[in-house]
């Protein structure tokens, strides 16, 4: 499975989940805690 298929939000993505920068991850998933696509990465 590719990066961008593990990512909720891939149009968004420049690059892998785990690099999102804190305000990357408030903009596609707003106050979530965590990042469940860095989350869905390690699996």
């Amino acid at each position: 499975m590719t990066e961008e298929r593990k990512c909720k939000h891939p149009e968004k993505l420049k690059g892998k989940p785990s690099e999102c920068s804190p305000e990357q991850i408030k903009e596609c998933h707003g106050d979530e805690p965590g990042h469940s696509c860095a989350d869905d990465e390690e699996k």
